[in-house]
């Protein structure tokens, strides 16, 4: 019998060296897939190929979807409050924090507590979801609408650059010199820039639409594109960051969910703050009480030392997560102040090129104003009027992110939650245990 289970034993290893497998027990790894760096060497030809020459010029190419007739209306208000709603993330949330509460009403006092704790907490980081989802949505709003006007204005430049191809063409069957400055090469690859610029607007709004219908929780479809109902008035009302800066720190979630946590923190509610200092580092609250007698006895005071670690710990994070909101806020606020000043600049500009566009057509015959000197400034003005509303976009984006920051998003939808365990001064107990 010795002799069997040597001899077994010895195949059993012969085996094991010859798949390469050496591990001691518990079975073997499975060897991962490899192909060795074998290439061969050769000399290349430097020159490019000809991609015109490879091209199917005759190839029917598929549109883009586009817009038909009619479009389907959608406000500022509407996208917002539907993106807070129906944010998937917080609606499971919200169903843990349900969860949370059936636990409470059918267990211990201690355990009711930390699941108290941990409900408002959860009901908290639920309004951050929405807060987040809402202003993802009000951001694709604001660039959908910038896209849709924006598209005005590059088809007038596309119809006046190839108005100016025209005239070039006209001239050139007349045996009319062509004006100094005027290259027909130039302007017929300004003409190919401009609808390639189509192309790729036509292709970002389908992307925003795609964006705005998941997030505002509407069925995907590419053919069907949203009007957004934007009121285009420039508004350069001064930024009070300071008044901002407290209404966020007031209505923050992050603030909020410290605030109460070191507000309610003891022996019981000890796991609870481990998650949260957890949720900001994995390496804070992986320290804990181990259970079993053995420990017990060499260990009693153990919860007792540990209260006060947690409460500076949790001090630090408070004041770590409010200097950051501070920053979050004010950056935010100036962002506004400097947009505010970028449409500005390209407003006056604007005017001015109009002013510029009505002279040129006014004097055109008393002066001998060349027909290519209008339509240029013309093309001018098209591009700039294009970059007014790029900056007014950008403006409306400022103010959702400030919105963003100070977490109202979610609060001016009514998403304002109902905390069972707030109440005491947090931010005084937050300086003292620092």
């Amino acid at each position: 019998m010795i002799l069997r289970l040597i001899a077994i034993t010895g195949f059993l290893a012969l085996v094991a060296v010859v798949s390469g497998c050496k591990c001691p027990s518990g079975g073997c790894v499975p060897r991962t897939p490899c192909v060795p760096c074998v290439l061969e060497p050769a000399e290349v030809d430097g020159q490019p190929p000809d991609l015109a020459a490879l091209t199917c010029a005759d190839c029917e190419l598929i549109p883009l979807p586009a817009p038909k007739e009619t479009y389907q209306l959608l406000s500022a208000n509407t996208c917002q409050c539907s993106a807070a709603t129906n944010a998937p993330v917080a609606n499971m949330v919200e169903l843990e924090h349900h969860w949370a509460r059936v636990v409470i009403e059918c267990d211990t006092n201690a355990v009711r507590e930390n699941y108290c704790l941990d409900r408002d907490l959860m009901a908290l980081h639920a309004v951050g979801i929405r807060n987040d989802s809402a202003s993802a949505a009000l951001k694709a709003f604001y660039q959908l609408a910038g896209l849709e006007a924006q598209e005005h204005f590059l088809q007038l430049a596309t119809d006046e650059t190839g108005r100016t191809l025209d005239r070039i063409d006209n001239l050139r069957e007349r045996a009319i010199t062509i004006p100094d400055g005027i290259d027909y090469g130039t302007v017929e690859s300004r003409l190919h820039e401009l609808k390639d610029q189509q192309l790729q607007l036509e292709f970002l709004r389908i992307q925003l639409n795609g964006q705005l219908q998941k997030l505002i929780g509407c069925p995907l479809d590419e053919t069907i594109f949203y009007w957004p109902q934007v009121d285009w008035q420039v508004d350069l009302t001064p930024v009070d960051v300071e008044g901002a800066l407290a209404l966020g720190l007031a209505t923050r979630g992050d603030l909020r969910g410290l605030e109460l946590m070191i507000c309610k923190i003891d022996k019981v509610t000890l796991p609870v703050a481990r998650a949260v200092l957890a949720y900001a580092d994995g390496t804070l609250g992986s320290v804990e009480p181990r259970d079993g007698l053995i420990h017990l006895a060499r260990c009693f005071h153990c919860n007792k030392s540990e209260l006060p670690i947690r409460c500076r710990q949790l001090a630090m994070l408070y004041s770590d997560t409010e200097n950051l909101a501070i920053a979050e806020i004010k950056s935010a606020a100036y962002k506004i102040v400097l947009q505010q000043q970028r449409a500005a600049n390209t407003q006056q500009t604007v005017e001015k090129l109009r002013g510029r566009v009505e002279e040129l057509t006014k004097t055109r015959d008393v002066e001998d104003v060349a027909i290519f000197e209008i339509s240029k400034a013309r093309g001018d003005l098209y591009q700039v009027e294009s970059k007014l509303i790029e900056q007014v976009v950008a403006l409306e984006v400022a103010k959702v992110d400030l919105r963003k920051t100070q977490g109202t998003l979610a609060l001016e939808c009514g998403f304002d939650p109902k905390l069972c365990c707030e109440g005491c001064r947090a931010r005084g107990r937050a300086g003292s245990l620092r």
